[in-house]
This record gives C-alpha cells, sequence and structure tokens, in this order.
C-alpha cells in the first residue's frame, strides 16, 4: 500500500474585521455575511495555492422497514455497561504547544492526503463487525485532497455564529413560539436518553472551552459552516466523503484501529470501563467529556482524535452495505437507495465503548439530529 505524503498548510483568507465598541450593532450587522451567497471563486484558475503554512430526530443502521426512533435506536444498540454516573467535570485544557491552536475563521490547519488505494470496510472476521461494514472492497481516492488536522473547535464555530448571526438547529425553536429543540444527551438520572432544550453548542451539559470540539452541530449545521468558510475563503471547504475519511483514518493500516488491534485511552477519547475483544482497552478511565482538540496522539498521517473524542459527519447519504458503493473516493449519494434524509457518522465519541472507535465502524443519523457526541472535521478539495 503506498505510503500517503502529509505536509500542513493554512489558507490565504480575507482579514478579520477590526474589533468594534461594545454594544454596536451596526457595525456587526454590517460584518456579517449572507448565507445565501455563493463561494468566491478561486482565485489560483485550479491550481493548488502556495501552501504557506425541520427533521426527525433519528439515528442507527436503518432497515427496509421505517426506522426506528432516535431514542429506542440508540437504547437499543449501545449497552447499557456504557453508561455510568460521573461528577460533572471541568474543562479539560492541552498543551501550549497543542496543535490547530489560533486562526479561528481563516481556515483550519489541515493535511494534505495523496491519491492511493485502501481495503475499505471491515472483513468478514473483525470482533464487533457489523453487516452494514461490508461487503469489505477496494478504493482508489482518485485525487489528493486536504483534510483538518484536528476536528472543527467552539471557538472556530463562534466566529462563525459572530459573523453570520447564525442559529443552530438546535437552538431553533420546534414549532410557532416553541422552546429551543435543544440537543439529544444521556440523562443520567432518568437511564434515558432525552432531547433537552437546555443543550446547544454554547452549553451542551458539561464544561468546554474554545479548543474543544464543537457538539450539538447537526449535519446541515455543519455544512452551513463549510459553506460559509468557503465564502469568507475563496477556497473549498466540505465535508469529506465516507471514504475519504476512512482512507485517512486508517493511514495504510488494515487492523481494527489505526493503532492495531487494539486502542486505549492514552490514545482516545471513550469509554474505558468497556474492552474489546479482550485486548485491554477496558482501563478503567471514563472522561465523560470531550477533550480539547490536539490532546492525544496523531495517527500515522498526522490526524488528531480521528478515532473517539467525538462522531464526525461525513457527506454520504446512509447506505445499509457497500453493495455498488463508489471505488473513486466520492461520497455516495441517492444512488443505490441511498436515505439523504440520514447521513452517515464515523469515528465514536466520548461515551461509546472501543467498539465503536473501530475504523471501519459507521452510524446513521437523521441529518437534522444535534448531539452531545457529534460534530464535525472539514476537507478542503484542492
Amino acid at each position: 500500500m503506498k505510503r500517503t505524503t502529509t505536509w500542513v498548510f493554512a489558507s490565504p483568507v480575507r482579514p478579520l474585521p477590526r474589533p468594534e465598541p461594545a454594544g454596536s450593532r451596526t457595525g456587526r450587522e454590517r460584518r456579517r455575511v449572507s448565507m445565501t451567497g455563493r463561494p468566491a471563486p478561486r482565485r489560483d484558475s485550479g491550481r493548488q495555492r502556495d501552501l504557506q503554512g425541520t427533521p426527525v430526530p433519528g439515528a442507527g443502521r436503518p432497515s427496509r422497514r421505517s426506522p426506528a426512533p432516535f431514542v429506542l435506536c440508540l437504547l437499543l444498540l449501545t449497552p447499557a455497561r456504557i453508561w455510568s454516573q460521573v461528577d460533572a467535570p471541568t474543562a479539560a485544557t492541552a498543551p501550549a504547544s497543542a496543535p490547530c491552536r489560533g486562526r479561528p475563521g481563516q481556515g483550519p490547519e489541515m493535511v494534505v492526503i495523496a491519491a492511493g488505494r485502501f481495503l475499505m470496510g471491515a472483513p468478514d472476521n473483525e470482533p464487533e463487525r457489523s453487516t452494514d461494514e461490508g461487503p469489505r472492497h477496494g478504493v482508489a481516492v482518485q485525487r489528493p485532497f486536504a483534510l483538518g488536522r484536528c476536528e472543527v473547535r467552539v471557538g472556530e464555530f463562534q466566529v462563525f455564529v459572530d459573523d453570520t448571526g447564525y442559529r443552530t438547529e438546535a437552538e431553533r425553536p420546534a414549532g410557532q413560539g416553541g422552546a429551543a429543540r435543544g440537543c439529544w444527551s444521556w440523562n443520567v438520572a432518568k437511564g434515558t436518553v432525552e432531547q433537552d432544550p437546555e443543550f446547544t453548542w454554547r452549553h451542551p451539559g458539561f464544561a468546554q472551552g474554545a479548543d474543544d470540539p464543537v457538539v450539538c452541530v447537526t449535519w446541515n449545521d455543519a455544512r452551513a459552516y463549510s459553506a460559509w468558510l468557503s465564502l469568507r475563503t475563496g477556497e473549498s471547504y466540505r465535508l469529506p466523503s465516507e471514504a475519504e475519511w476512512e482512507y485517512a483514518a486508517r493511514a495504510g493500516t488494515e487492523t481494527p484501529f489505526w493503532t492495531g488491534a487494539c486502542i486505549h485511552t492514552d490514545q482516545a477519547n471513550y469509554n474505558g470501563k468497556v474492552d474489546y475483544n479482550g485486548c485491554g482497552a477496558k482501563t478503567g478511565l471514563y472522561r465523560a467529556r470531550t477533550v480539547p482538540v490536539g490532546t492525544l496522539p496523531a495517527n500515522p498521517w498526522g490526524l488528531y482524535e480521528v478515532a473517539g473524542n467525538v462522531w464526525e459527519w461525513v457527506a454520504d447519504c446512509w447506505h445499509g452495505n457497500y453493495q455498488g458503493a463508489p471505488v473513486d473516493g466520492s461520497a455516495w449519494g441517492e444512488a443505490g437507495g441511498g436515505d439523504c434524509a440520514r447521513r452517515v457518522g464515523r469515528g465514536g465519541g466520548w461515551f461509546y465503548g472501543p467498539g465503536g472507535l473501530r475504523s471501519a465502524f459507521r452510524y446513521g443519523y437523521a441529518a437534522g439530529v444535534a448531539s452531545v457526541y457529534l460534530g464535525f472535521r472539514l476537507a478542503r478539495t484542492l
């Protein structure tokens, strides 16, 4: 398998607006970017630039019958032992030298992933494999692309909201004059999954800092963010395809995790009170929240928290297996029976057991679902 060459780059951008006096509404309104505008045309005629540094809640693997409601699916598919009552932690901090700091609103720190081939999906004998992870098939990623070194941070999302006045779907009312929809979370006291109107990306129910990955954002919110950033920078930001995501997450490996046959809580943020195939992933550590991006080791291609921390939205519509899937690395839409009301999440999250962090593991969520464990990572077309 061809090893991918990676390097870091930063996008040239329009300068950030100068600070305005507190309470000045006119200045703030003037600098808002219209979300209906088209992305600015590329100024390099397609050449790679100088690399200078109201949806129904749902989740699960739909069958031919109507998909089960989000709450039922999540409760049935998530082992009860994965949840544990913990004290509310304070926001964690990463070392000052951690990657992906600064540059809010100016394009994320990214890694260029070269074109190449890999085997997508899980082999039949992989422990905890599901039928939607097969058939395993070869994919030839035709073109290089850039992928965020880290998940999109709270501070980056804050600049988007300040610049546009955007309200996430969790912040919008469910009906005329109604309360905000809120974000889905696990209620420890009740032992149920609930949509709490007080939970949004600003307050997900646990402490977060500006460098934590943003959560409680829907697939639609993630697309709105990428459209805004494209307009602001003149670059083509987007969600990665599912094949691009797995190609980069595996980083040349064919094992269940990029770390090998097992993974540990000093390598990823997951529920360490659960084991995987008796490999020793059960360390007893369960952080019960996100950690700042760049806190844990990067995979061999320089991507941080690509396993665990938060689930990451990708572009593809949901399909129950890979029969007829594209083999060129492109996103899979409605062709082959795709359910585009549902989109794919990858990578596993902080509340999941280690089996949910496998490179092949995938999940189908309603595009309008916001959850305390769902975030995203951007790709960029070169």
